[in-house]
């Protein structure tokens, strides 16, 4: 380890920030190459949930105005994009205001695919609804918080949506 920062205090101040750019310039490449495949695969799922979003519409009715579902999504998204502090009950709480399955839908509509943190630094891929609710209830501290996820497929299935989460 003495021997590399030796090196380094060799090393011309100019070829460090050759360095340095060439770096930064390989990790920018990389972060648009993987987040475009990521970001076409999101806009996949998105257009697949508007076509069954559209189907459900018309067997049953929205429960309630556009802007709630994205309140809600919002809720949920607050309540579980942190590493610590989040709050899991007013998810479980909006996740049980769902009485159909196109509310459901349009709540994951409503979603799309959103970037979780840790500490304020991005953790992973962006998840869609039902991705980070799974991994944020279901497995969160081996499964701690996974009687929350029960309860709401319990009431989900009283109310005949076909959304397991």
């Amino acid at each position: 380890m003495n021997k590399l920062i030796e090196n380094i205090k060799k090393t011309p101040p100019e070829k460090l920030l050759i360095y340095g750019v060439a770096g930064f310039a390989l990790y920018k490449i990389y972060n648009v190459l993987f987040n475009s495949a990521q970001d076409q695969k999101n806009t996949e799922l998105e257009k697949e949930n508007s076509k069954e979003l559209n189907a459900l519409l018309k067997k049953y009715k929205l429960t309630y105005s556009p802007a709630n579902y994205l309140a809600f999504a919002n809720t949920i998204y607050e309540g579980t994009k942190y590493g610590l502090g989040d709050n899991y009950e007013a998810v479980e709480t909006t996740l049980l205001k769902m009485n159909n399955d196109a509310d459901v839908a349009k709540l994951i509509q409503a979603y799309g695919s959103r970037q979780n943190y840790i500490f304020g630094i991005p953790a992973g891929e962006k998840r869609d609804l039902l991705t980070n609710l799974r991994a944020e209830l279901g497995s969160d501290f081996g499964g701690v918080t996974s009687y929350r996820l029960d309860r709401v497929n319990k009431n989900w299935k009283l109310k005949r949506i076909k959304y397991i989460l």
